[in-house]
């Protein structure tokens, strides 16, 4: 049988984006936690949050939340109670959170960012085009503009946002740049060691690493 020249799927276990995914965890701080039965579920950095999820942040609680349709992120402190929407937070018991605009070549990478699904696995699910036609030349030029954006972006970025390195990341697994995906994490391990949420980050690719080899 011909293998079908064109573009074919990649399944890997995740919870894509257009499943219903519209916006993702950035930071937190404190104990944040998403209404579900049978008791509330504790919420963690680089969760993907859906449209209609209710969130509880405690007193001391700081949460940051970005949304995939328009880059808006919104900084968020506690305690009290706000609602995910498809494209902005709407308060019920918080004051006004901070806002700011994201790059949209951030925000459309960064809704690739891996998820853990119901058996813990972690991985993405996308199209790959199975031509290999052209592709050094393509992908050597893709690989300039992700390295020469993340380097702008970490430029402009304050000392302690993960925005740039989740960019990256995601950009690099979507170009099945095993190494560099490796490469990457392994920086961002000996780097931020003393982040949670950057560890998070790391061991959800390597999850996803793990899950492409083993495809």
């Amino acid at each position: 049988m011909t293998p079908r020249r064109g573009f074919f799927l990649l399944l890997l276990a995740t919870s894509p984006v257009w499943a219903g995914d519209t916006a993702l965890v950035m930071l937190l701080q404190g104990r944040v936690t998403r209404a579900s039965q049978p008791v509330p579920e504790a919420v963690e950095a680089f969760v993907k949050l859906r449209q209609g999820d209710v969130l509880t942040l405690d007193k001391d609680a700081r949460l940051q939340v970005v949304y995939f349709e328009n880059g808006r992120q919104e900084t968020w402190g506690g305690g009290g109670k706000l609602k995910v929407g498809a494209a902005a937070s709407k308060t019920i018991s918080l004051p006004a959170p901070r806002v700011k605009q994201l790059p949209m070549v951030m925000t459309k990478q960064l809704a690739h960012t891996p998820a853990l699904d119901s058996q813990g696995r972690s991985g993405a699910l996308r199209l790959r085009e199975a031509d290999p036609g052209a592709v050094p030349e393509s992908r050597g030029e893709a690989l300039a503009e992700v390295e020469g954006n993340y380097l702008r972006l970490k430029a402009e970025a304050p000392p302690d946002d993960l925005g740039p390195e989740a960019y990256r990341l995601a950009a690099l697994f979507e170009l099945e740049q095993w190494r560099k995906v490796e490469q990457a994490v392994a920086e961002l391990q000996r780097d931020r060691a003393a982040n949670p949420a950057a560890q998070r980050l790391a061991a959800l690719y390597l999850g996803a690493l793990k899950d492409a080899r083993d495809w």
